[in-house]
């Protein structure tokens, strides 16, 4: 699948977000696997265990978004490696006011495909 379809989406989010996807903005969700995402620093002490194609390189992509009270609320997302700059652009005509955003490289780790669930 092209890394421009591709989205990875935290368990406790993927309800609503394919809600929003299949209604909203009338899109076909499928999953296609389940992942596990690690730090690029923790990769190295899981790696001997891993296979290569099981690995799939993701920026994690944190920051706080204002408010109409001020409170910050904290936003997170995860990006192909090779879409990143397109996507971040996407993501932040999205929200207002985002000063710092900090993006921690890492892999997604293939716990299973879905064609094994």
């Amino acid at each position: 699948m092209s890394a421009r379809l591709v989205r990875y989406v935290p368990l406790e989010e993927y309800g609503l977000w394919r809600h929003l996807m299949e209604t909203r903005h009338r899109r076909q969700v499928t999953l296609e696997g389940i992942s596990q995402w690690l730090p690029e620093e923790d990769l190295v002490e899981a790696s001997a265990d891993l296979e290569s194609d099981a690995l799939e390189p993701v920026l994690r992509v944190r920051f706080e978004q204002p408010t109409a009270t001020g409170l910050p609320v904290r936003v997170q997302r995860f990006f192909p490696v090779e879409t990143y700059p397109e996507a971040l652009d996407a993501l932040l005509r999205h929200f207002r006011d985002v000063s710092h955003v900090l993006a921690t490289p890492g892999y997604f780790v293939v716990v299973r495909r879905t064609a094994d669930v």
